[in-house]
């Protein structure tokens, strides 16, 4: 009535592999998940231009660098933005719409942001 008793009154342990939980975990060629990248570069203010938070821009490509336009006139540019940042604007033709996301009076600066 001790051991013996024990042992066989005792759940049953197996284990075991949860392979749904697995195969979600893996990525698959054709998955919809989606990549992480930098959406937002540091530019800096050209010719002392205004420019306010939440401003819709365009975004272009100028060789290796990034220019931020309203209209006809360069307001910012990036000289070295995020690879990410690059291959997306890059995947859209080298032009995009942007969006600044915070102002840097101090240093000259904005945050730009890549609007879906």
């Amino acid at each position: 009535m001790g051991l013996d008793f024990i042992r066989l009154t005792a759940p049953v342990f197996t284990r075991a592999l949860d392979r749904r939980a697995i195969e979600m975990r893996t990525p698959k060629l054709f998955g919809r998940d989606m990549a992480i990248v930098s959406r937002t570069a540091i530019a800096d203010i050209c010719g002392g231009a205004e420019v306010m938070v939440g401003e819709r821009i365009l975004l272009r490509m100028m060789k290796d660098k990034i220019v931020a336009q309203r209209g006809n006139l360069v307001i910012a540019e990036c000289v070295s933005p995020p690879a990410e940042f690059v291959a997306h604007l890059n995947s859209g033709a080298g032009v995009a719409r942007g969006e600044i996301k915070s102002l840097q009076p101090i240093s000259q600066t904005v945050e730009i942001g890549i609007c879906d």
